[in-house]
């Protein structure tokens, strides 16, 4: 069903071969050297917090990415997003977003959208390059590193935006609504992983997280197996004279926690949670943004369910002087069980930092710099004879070639 879902949005551009159609075809090569004192990482079968543990040091491929966007007769957009990362997924090559979006021109003001498709809700305020990317960092929030690895839309989204600046004044405000399936695991992969600080985003057609021996299977995949609930996001956002956006979203994959996946061997996790954010401009060259989640989630069988608390927040600040970008940014993380049960695991409260330093050579070339550490309490790593505390650290040197 995701498959047909995505194939039908793509189909739609054939049949609209008569109308003015501008296409764009945007790639990336992203080659990095690695320092790291890292546990080993998710994917690899460990519990470490960072993408590259200390047995993954040296010369890394940190992404290679094809971006394809079309826009027909100025009315319907066309963005596919096609990722390679080089280690154990499934397939080497997959997509990360694939959607149609339909934008008639604004009327007396009012401008609609509605998006059909595979895509990220509208949570991050750090992601603003193509391919759900940051200009700031190479590695994500805490926050956005999870909404990278375990949610995406696959639905519909409508938005109605009033762009107020256009008729004289000062702000613009939107409201959105989205109906979404496929998201049932959704925290399977934050409960027994834990949070984490990473850039490596799930593909749409690939198994993630890692086969171990844990009281949840922490391997999960978007998937249709369970009974396929209709999810909900609803947001709001508004900008004021283009140096202060704020967005808010809650989100509610409404899933029930007794369905059963026998393809996943997983129950469906009830997850729903509330996220704001602010992004600050005083200045061309000085950006602010802060971000704030709070949730929970829950999981079956039966009439008593394991629920679990998680909230995490972010402060960054970047400057910006030419062709140089300094970028710092702090975390904070926790997930808990308000009611203990005898499954000791799903606990996890730390703190990272993150320090970045970005060179833009030309149009195609940049390089980054960025040193990230992360110290986190996670009780789940005793279920691979682990020590709960642990102190990461993991040192990047990305060159990147943009097209």
């Amino acid at each position: 069903m995701v498959r047909l879902l995505i194939i039908g949005c793509a189909a739609l551009l054939p049949g609209l071969v008569w109308a003015e159609v501008n296409q764009q075809l945007d790639w990336t090569v992203d080659v990095r050297a690695v320092a790291s004192d890292g546990e080993q990482a998710a994917l690899d079968g460990g519990m470490g917090a960072l993408r590259f543990g200390s047995d993954q040091q040296g010369l890394r491929l940190g992404l290679l990415r094809l971006g394809y966007r079309a826009d027909v007769a100025d009315l319907v957009h066309f963005d596919v997003e096609a990722v390679s990362y080089d280690d154990h997924a499934k397939n080497l090559i997959d997509l990360t977003e694939a959607y149609a979006e339909l934008r008639p021109l604004p009327f007396h003001g009012w401008r609609s959208r509605l998006k059909l498709g595979a895509f990220y809700p509208d949570i991050s305020l750090e992601d603003r390059l193509a391919g759900w990317r940051s200009p700031y960092t190479l590695s994500n929030s805490a926050i956005n590193s999870w909404v990278g690895e375990e949610l995406r839309t696959i639905g519909a989204q409508y938005n109605l935006d009033w762009l107020g600046r256009q008729s004289g004044h000062d702000f613009d405000v939107g409201a959105s609504a989205a109906v979404f399936s496929f998201n049932e695991p959704a925290g399977t992969v934050l409960v027994v992983q834990g949070w984490n600080i990473t850039d490596r985003q799930s593909t749409l057609f690939s198994p993630f997280g890692a086969i171990r021996q844990t009281p949840v299977p922490p391997t999960t995949e978007f998937y249709d197996g369970f009974d396929r609930a209709a999810g909900v996001d609803l947001g709001v956002n508004a900008n004021y004279r283009g140096w202060l956006e704020l967005r808010a979203l809650h989100y509610d994959n409404r899933a029930n926690p007794n369905s059963y996946s026998e393809n996943l061997w997983q129950y469906a996790w009830h997850t729903k949670f509330d996220s704001a954010g602010v992004r600050l401009m005083p200045t061309d060259s000085l950006t602010i943004i802060a971000q704030y989640m709070n949730g929970t989630t829950a999981v079956g069988p039966g009439p008593v369910l394991s629920v679990f608390n998680f909230s995490s927040q972010f402060g960054l600040v970047s400057y910006q002087h030419g062709a140089e970008r300094f970028s710092v940014r702090f975390d904070r993380f926790d997930l808990d069980q308000p009611v203990a049960t005898d499954d000791d695991y799903g606990i996890d409260n730390g703190h990272a930092w993150t320090l970045a330093y970005q060179h833009q050579f030309d149009k195609h070339w940049n390089a980054v710099l960025e040193e990230v550490l992360v110290v986190s309490d996670n009780n789940s790593r005793f279920y691979i004879g682990l020590p709960s505390y642990a102190r990461e650290s993991q040192l990047q040197l990305a060159v990147r070639y943009e097209h």
